[in-house]
């Protein structure tokens, strides 16, 4: 028998390394993750510390959908787009000390048209607004437009902030109205939590609306309420940040293996296990980044069963995604590149 133990070890060793080998041959495995995305945070629901209550003396509570409010606003500062632009290209002036201009009463029911629709949706508890009240595709580069369309609509009550401001302490009510009007916008974009960068928009605008308001506060000599802005601005800062970080790892291109695509184990981890769907979404487009140019085979097949598992997902924001990823080919990829 013991002459045999040895032939016995080594037969058994050679059957584990005989298996590995087929393992890797024939199982390849995917890449893991890196701290990009495995630290702490990295895969929750990024929310602000404090609730939006700690600014606005309650909590939006209509129960129609903010989104049709917005839209009407939308719209009508796409129609009125030239004549708003002129107005609101004095916004300087506006802010001038003494101010070099004052909004005419044609001007003003002018941005009635936008102000009147977006304090409205301001008044109301939810909103829901991509893929309800927009195309349901995504085209490259793959950032939505909805984005930049409330950046374009929150312009107005920017500018109207200014002229409440500028007509002097009688009408800081007014001017901290229309900037809770620009906070509550914000916060509904982010609690959609539809796209990146819509969230990321909101989270900027209702950084806008916190900065404004500190600036209130200080002329208005509150400052008990501008402790209470900074305090709930801070949380937006570290969300910011956090998204900010997850918004490059699905965009950025790194040297992996030998090939110029995104990191295939950050894109995995973020497409199975983030728990915020705007943060899936940008994962599963980016899979098809991944499948076109990864060159590892185990990094390829996870891609494409991420891929199938989203084709078949019931949400329908993820499927849109998932269908770019699966329709990904090299025009699409050069024009990503080329951003």
């Amino acid at each position: 028998m013991d002459n045999k133990m040895p032939w016995i070890i080594a037969g058994i060793f050679g059957l584990f390394v005989a298996g590995a080998i087929v393992w890797v041959v024939f199982f390849p495995q995917p890449t893991p993750p890196n701290s990009e995305t495995t630290r702490a945070g990295m895969l929750t629901i990024q929310r602000p510390a404090e609730p939006i209550t700690l600014i606005l003396p309650a909590a939006p509570s209509g129960g129609a959908d903010a989104g049709d409010h917005y839209a009407a606003a939308i719209k009508a500062r796409q129609d009125y787009r030239k004549p708003i632009n002129d107005v609101i290209a004095h916004m300087r002036d506006i802010m001038a000390t003494p101010p070099k201009y004052t909004l005419t009463d044609a001007d003003l029911a002018l941005l009635k048209r936008v102000a009147d629709p977006i304090a409205a949706g301001a008044a109301q508890a939810k909103m829901t607004y991509y893929f309800r009240l927009t195309p349901k595709e995504m085209a490259p580069p793959f950032n939505p437009a909805a984005a930049l369309a409330f950046q374009e609509i929150a312009d107005v009550p920017m500018v109207l902030t200014y002229q409440h401001v500028a007509n002097g302490a009688a009408e800081y009510p007014q001017a901290e109205k229309r900037l809770f009007e620009l906070l509550t916008i914000g916060y509904h974009l982010m609690a959609e939590r539809a796209r990146l960068d819509i969230v990321r928009c909101g989270l900027g605008l209702q950084g806008a609306a916190c900065d404004l308001l500190e600036q209130l506060y200080g002329k208005w000599d509150k400052p008990d309420r501008r402790k209470q802005v900074q305090a709930y601005r801070r949380g937006l800062l570290e969300m910011r940040g956090v998204y900010s970080d997850l918004k490059m790892v699905t965009r950025k291109l790194v040297k992996h293996e030998g090939a110029l695509t995104l990191h295939p184990g950050n894109i995995f981890n973020l497409a199975e296990n983030h728990a915020d769907r705007c943060v899936r979404v940008e994962a599963i487009i980016g899979l098809g980044m991944v499948k076109m140019t990864c060159t590892g085979r185990g990094d390829r097949r996870y891609a494409w069963k991420l891929i199938r598992k989203y084709l078949a997902d019931g949400d329908p924001i993820e499927q849109a995604a998932a269908r770019v990823a699966e329709a990904m080919d090299q025009k699409v990829l050069d024009r990503w590149t080329s951003q």
